[in-house]
């Protein structure tokens, strides 16, 4: 699980591994009971059901899939370059996110209640029993992933779900706080306003240099986990 006290380009490095290790696991499972365009076919169709979640972390596990379904496609090994499938295009360009920006900035505000992320988050770690201060900083954490990724262009998201996904970061900011006093005044000026959800949609543009930095010590630790896949793919 992401580390709380990780930075914006740390927590979308450690969100890129988290990935891999489920899409490899997957692609196992897969490769293990189907023949392989089967299992390629089966891994896009997960990943376009994630491409319409409005977590980011789901977003990048969406790409992985369809990532390693291209691999195996050409009869590679899944993700075999790592964690690299989310920082193969550019996310520095400016043009591409002011295009995306100005997409979602145009969506209209949904006509029913929106979906409560901070909710949802709960129920996802339920099983993990987080003492409150832990679930407040990792709520805070995917706040943070939320916010790095909304205008992202490597990602399949449409303009909808990312006007959720931009929208959910200061509805997780104040439930963070909520769950702990010390953090309680950061969370009521985070209030779901659509001028705080505006501000986020200004701030600077991420560098993908340091996310590449941050990837040459991660990437090392997940390489091992190729191995079965490779096998699969040659029997």
């Amino acid at each position: 699980m992401i580390e709380p006290s990780a930075d914006g380009d740390d927590l979308v490095a450690r969100s890129a591994i988290e990935a891999v290790l489920v899409a490899r696991w997957e692609c196992a499972d897969l490769l293990s009971r189907r023949p392989p365009r089967l299992a390629a076919d089966l891994l896009r169709g997960h990943a376009a059901e994630l491409a319409a979640s409005p977590f980011a972390r789901d977003q990048v596990l969406s790409l992985a899939l369809e990532t390693a379904a291209r691999d195996i496609d050409r009869g590679a090994t899944p993700l075999q370059q790592g964690a690299m499938f989310l920082f193969e295009g550019d996310a520095c360009g400016t043009r591409p996110r002011e295009t995306i920006r100005e997409a979602v900035l145009a969506q209209p505000q949904p006509a029913g209640a929106p979906l409560d992320l901070a909710a949802e988050f709960e129920r996802r770690v339920a099983a993990e029993r987080l003492a409150t201060g832990e679930l407040a900083r990792r709520m805070e954490a995917e706040a943070r992933l939320q916010e790095a990724l909304w205008d992202d262009p490597r990602l399949a998201a449409q303009p909808a779900v990312r006007h959720a996904i931009l929208c959910s970061v200061p509805r997780l900011t104040a439930r963070a706080a909520d769950l702990d006093p010390r953090r309680r005044r950061a969370g009521r000026q985070a209030r779901p306003r659509r001028r705080a959800v505006r501000r986020i949609a200004v701030r600077r543009l991420k560098r993908a240099a340091g996310w590449r930095l941050a990837l040459v010590v991660l990437a090392a630790a997940v390489a091992a986990s190729a191995l079965p896949i490779a096998a699969a793919l040659q029997d």
